[in-house]
């Protein structure tokens, strides 16, 4: 462990012997919420990842994406029917 978390923890316990019993429990169930919070962020990170690389459909969005004169939004009819 490096010294410096070593620090923090040593401050942490330092304040903890200057509270309540009632403060003290105040303070570890903010670091349940804490932990609890890193989950959901590793879990929606997760998701992200695999939403994109483990769904076709999701992989190919974007690909026909283009600009000028290609722009099938706007050209739509030209391309489907012709020169009108």
């Amino acid at each position: 462990m490096s010294g410096q978390a070593m620090d923090y923890k040593e401050e942490v316990l330092r304040e903890l012997g200057n509270l309540s019993k009632e403060r003290i429990n105040e303070v570890i169930n903010f670091i349940g919420y804490l932990r609890s919070k890193d989950v959901k962020r590793r879990e929606n990170d997760k998701i992200d990842v695999l939403a994109t690389s483990d769904n076709a459909l999701l992989s190919i969005v974007g690909i026909g994406e283009s600009g000028e004169p290609h722009n099938l939004a706007k050209s739509h009819d030209k391309y489907a029917y012709g020169d009108l």
